[in-house]
């Protein structure tokens, strides 16, 4: 088995499938974690990973070494998981309605009511689903870099290395999405 990873690289490019799968094993967790970080759901950030992983076997050839192999495989697993994230807009509805045949039923009632906690716990859910939506509106590349400063915790320099972009474009891009996403949720937050 080579042990450099331009060599795995190389291999795989040549359509080594063995050192695809080595390259696959030395980087798996680190994708793995990028894409739950953004969905928050194990399951289906498996189901993305899998996604990403033949992305970057159907595209291993274009890899030039200009740049870390790591940050052009972390710029595919962000792309996969947004797009993944546009597809798959979930609405949650909560209804506290009580059916009518319902209404002369003590249990029911009681299995309508909401303590404060349970309220507080239903507000925090419909802020993030809100907060959510509204990062659903940002365009692609703003939205990827406020996930890449806020929820990842990178530094503008870190972000301009990893998305290739300019040091002063990634700060005008979080700077627009902050202000966007302050705009989509002042209603809400009244």
């Amino acid at each position: 088995m080579p042990s450099s990873a331009n060599d795995l690289i190389k291999k795989s490019q040549a359509g080594d499938q063995v050192a695809f799968g080595e390259l696959m094993k030395e980087n798996y967790g680190v994708v793995f974690n990028r894409i739950r970080q953004m969905i928050g759901n194990e399951v289906e950030a498996q189901e993305i990973a899998q996604v990403t992983w033949i992305k970057v076997w159907n595209k291993i050839e274009s890899f030039r070494f200009e740049s870390e192999f790591s940050s052009w495989l972390y710029r595919i697993a962000t792309f996969t998981t947004l797009d993944a994230i546009r597809k798959n807009k979930r609405q949650r509805t909560i209804s506290l309605d009580i059916d009518e045949d319902e209404s002369a039923n003590p249990e029911a009632i009681a299995a309508c009511s909401i303590e404060p906690r349970q309220l507080k716990d239903l507000e925090n859910k419909e802020l993030r689903q809100h907060f959510e939506q509204s990062l659903e509106k940002l365009p692609p590349a703003h939205k990827e870099a406020l996930i890449l400063r806020e929820i990842e915790g990178l530094s503008y320099q870190e972000i301009s290395d990893r998305t290739h972009c300019k040091y002063g474009t990634v700060m005008s891009r979080i700077f627009n999405a902050r202000k966007a996403i302050q705009n989509y949720m002042k209603d809400f937050l009244k």
